[in-house]
């Protein structure tokens, strides 16, 4: 397909219903969709276009992983990688989505597609069916329409999985176990401040974690 088309058929694509629930943080999700086409060589008849789309769980690219996509920058890439990394940190958070379509079926309708949507979408409301996507598209561009709506979803879902993930420390490079360490150098400060065996042991775990430059200030003061 020429590309200069698809802006335009993009512009054609009409998101009728979207699911009211989004796409889950921590496992797959699976969207029943309705594809609704005019029929170009049959006038006032619709093609009609259901299945379900996959979408995998969110898997996590942290800035690590960046931190090899700078080739040619000189001897001092690497450490400046490390520096940008953390500078850049909320910038370089992404998520990798992937999505599926499954059990694809088509079939035509003696109806014209907007009365075939209005017709199904007040079924879905006389049912109370909220976790379905309606969306009406040119016949040609129904893949198009179909992956613009699997990414919007994903986009709309975004924000709430990067929280998710966030409050469980899995944007670490260590996938959690540098918050975890963290909770217990904590846990340590607090019994640190009433016994010195604590700073002892607060110290020692500093230590062996090699965390003991950056808790260094709050840790002499302490003494």
């Amino acid at each position: 397909m020429d590309g200069e088309k698809i802006p335009k058929l993009l512009a054609s694509v009409e998101i009728l219903r979207a699911p009211s629930r989004r796409l889950a943080t921590f496992g797959a999700t699976r969207v029943d969709y309705h594809l609704i086409s005019p029929i170009d060589e049959a006038p006032g008849r619709a093609r009609l276009r259901e299945g379900a789309v996959l979408s995998e769980r969110p898997k996590i690219l942290t800035p690590e992983a960046f931190r090899e996509r700078f080739e040619g920058f000189g001897d001092d890439a690497a450490e400046f990688s490390r520096w940008l990394s953390g500078a850049y940190r909320d910038l370089l958070r992404a998520l990798e989505y992937n999505f599926r379509n499954q059990g694809l079926s088509v079939r035509q309708l003696s109806e014209d597609p907007r009365l075939v949507a209005e017709r199904m979408l007040a079924d879905f409301d006389a049912r109370g069916v909220s976790d379905r996507a309606v969306i009406r598209c040119p016949d040609a561009a129904w893949p198009l329409a179909l992956m613009k709506f699997s990414l919007d979803e994903a986009a709309r879902s975004f924000p709430g999985h990067v929280r998710d993930l966030d409050r469980r420390g899995l944007f670490e490079a260590d996938r959690g176990e540098g918050a975890r360490r963290r909770r217990e150098v904590e846990a340590l400060f607090d019994d640190a401040a009433k016994s010195s065996a604590a700073r002892e042991a607060l110290g020692k775990k500093l230590r062996d974690y090699g965390l003991f430059a950056e808790y260094e200030d709050r840790f002499l003061a302490l003494f």
